[in-house]
């Protein structure tokens, strides 16, 4: 059995993230095969830590979504996420993950937002996550606390830190058709950043995110 991991920067974060992603990785307390850094529109820079460095240009963006099954071309998307320069534009939030997904081989990857890491755990919360995929098929994502409540399933997803199985998450239909806002539901950019595209499909499909109880717990520090 295989695990890697995977982050991401944008040319803004690049500096803050090569001085922590040691501690950011070493958090998860998992030897992982492989270390992704995923840079969206950026200038290389040194080799930071052992990561494998994979650089997206903007031209790559409409390969790595329609070869996904996401159609680029999505004027509701562009609208809704307030295009280009958007905070939440939902290219931006797509292509990173799935990036991630093809570039690696292993059986499971964790995908993690550079600003996440792991604040407590008894143990490793990836060997956890590992086998509730396993041993319960109504389980797609597996994610530490974020502090809300304790273990409990739900549709309602976020991309933040997660653990799939990769193939199995890259077999989804990342493109279903959006059929409308919860009343109370979360921001409108939601519906069309991977997360919203998984919670969708999770939706249709009854399938669940896990969330760990709260001794496995993850902190976001937006830096």
């Amino acid at each position: 059995m295989t695990v890697d991991f995977a982050t991401y920067c944008c040319e803004k974060d690049k500096d803050k993230l090569a001085l922590v992603i040691s501690d950011h990785v070493n958090s998860h307390r998992y030897d992982f095969d492989k270390i992704f850094l995923i840079h969206q529109r950026t200038k290389l820079y040194g080799k930071p830590y052992k990561v494998n460095l994979i650089k997206i240009r903007e031209d790559d963006y409409d390969g790595i979504l329609s070869s996904n099954g996401i159609n680029p071309d999505n004027n509701e998307a562009d609208e809704y996420t307030h295009g280009w320069n958007a905070a939440h534009y939902w290219k931006h939030h797509c292509v990173n993950q799935l990036k991630a997904l093809n570039e690696s081989t292993a059986d499971y990857i964790v995908l993690a937002d550079a600003d996440c890491y792991i604040k407590d755990q008894p143990r490793s919360w990836v060997n956890e996550g590992i086998k509730i995929l396993e041993s319960n098929k109504s389980i797609l994502v597996v994610s530490p606390s974020d502090g809300t409540k304790g273990a409990h399933q739900t549709q309602n997803m976020s991309q933040q830190v997660m653990l799939v199985d990769r193939k199995r998450l890259l077999g989804i239909d990342f493109d279903l058709p959006f059929e409308g806002f919860k009343e109370g539901g979360p921001m409108q950019e939601y519906y069309w950043m991977l997360e919203g595209r998984i919670g969708r499909y999770m939706e249709k499909n009854n399938l669940y995110r896990y969330m760990l109880s709260s001794q496995f717990r993850y902190w976001h520090s937006q830096w």
